[in-house]
Parts: structure tokens; sequence; C-alpha cells
């Protein structure tokens, strides 16, 4: 019982030429290359991951331009974002409006992305 067609002479021959086999048809190797970048990130677990560099670009937009100036996002890390700041009178602000901010991040990214926001000297 043979597992693949017998091959005809040309076959073998070119298939020596190139150094391998190249099957006759090849149409269940293709796909859009949609479809397989869609695959690959789904079982990386990649599809529904949310983008942390979002917050990062953002946090200027939600805060005022002189808060923006002296401090700045560092990490979200396991639903936490932490802020460093520069001077301990912004921290004193920013402590502050952490209520509003914290709204803010979670009305723009979603409860679900950020549960708390931590400020930090630095």
């Amino acid at each position: 019982m043979r597992y693949r067609p017998k091959r005809s002479t040309r076959d073998r021959a070119l298939s020596e030429l190139r150094g391998y086999w190249e099957p006759q048809d090849v149409s269940k190797y293709e796909r859009d290359i949609e479809s397989v970048v869609e695959l690959t990130m789904k079982g990386l677990g990649l599809k529904d991951r949310f983008n942390e560099e979002q917050v990062f670009d953002a946090w200027n937009d939600l805060v005022d331009n002189f808060v923006a100036q002296n401090s700045r996002p560092v990490a979200l890390t396991h639903k936490v974002l932490s802020i460093q700041v520069l001077h301990s009178t912004v921290h004193y602000e920013l402590e502050r409006m952490k209520g509003q901010i914290l709204k803010k991040m979670q009305d723009q990214f979603g409860a679900e992305n950020i549960r708390e926001v931590r400020f930090r000297l630095g």
C-alpha cells in the first residue's frame, strides 16, 4: 500500500534538482494572511489582550499640562497603574485627585482593565 501517489520521472527529476519535493496539489496549504495571523494570535493568547501602551499614551490627555510634565505612567501590572511623580507637591495633588483620575481611566479603558492607580516619587 502506497501512502503517496507515484510521481512521474519529470517530477522526480525536478524535486532532485530543487532539493525538495513539491506536492502537485498545494491548495490545501493556501490561506489568506489574515486568517493565519488571527489563528496564530489566538493560539498565543494575544487576541483579547489589553494594550497597555494606549493607557500610557492617554495619560497626557487625561491630566492637565503641568501634571503631565511632572509625572508619567511607568507600568500596568495586575491591573494597577503605577505613575512616577517628580515633585512632592505634584504627588500631593495627584493623591487628592486619585478618585477622579481612576474614574477617567476606567471610563476610557474599562474597570476590568484598571482597578487602581498608585503614585510614587522618583
